[in-house]
Parts: structure tokens; C-alpha cells; sequence
């Protein structure tokens, strides 16, 4: 997940915690290993709405289930 989100401009620092940064969007995550992903945004562009940033964020992780 962290090579496809880097590929699509998304930072990841290395590890299981840190701040994502990537598009105009800044967020917290926590992943324990396993299978608990917890994600806050913290900064978003003004124009996008907290439900598009979530979708996206839905999405993607849909996306990268399993692999």
C-alpha cells in the first residue's frame, strides 16, 4: 500500500506511524501491523469536501486489500 501511495505523490515515512502529505492533503496514520488502519485528516484544500478526501481514502484502501 505505502509503493502505491507513494507512486500516486502521497509521502509515507517508513514505519507503522506517521504523517501522510500528498496533494494538498496532510493526515495521520496508525496501522497496527495487522489489520487496523486508523487515518486522520488533519489539512485539506479548502475546495474539496471531508467526504471526498474519505471517499478517496475508502477507495483506495478497497483498492490495496490483500495486496
Amino acid at each position: 500500500m505505502k509503493q502505491k501511495l507513494e507512486a500516486a505523490g502521497i509521502h509515507v515515512p517508513p514505519g507503522n506511524k506517521g504523517e501522510l502529505s500528498g496533494q494538498g492533503v496532510v493526515a495521520d496514520f496508525d496501522w497496527d501491523g495487522s489489520t487496523n488502519l486508523t487515518i486522520t485528516v488533519k489539512e485539506k484544500p479548502f475546495f474539496i469536501s471531508c467526504g471526498t478526501v474519505i471517499g478517496k481514502i475508502q477507495d483506495f484502501v478497497h483498492q490495496c486489500h490483500g495486496n
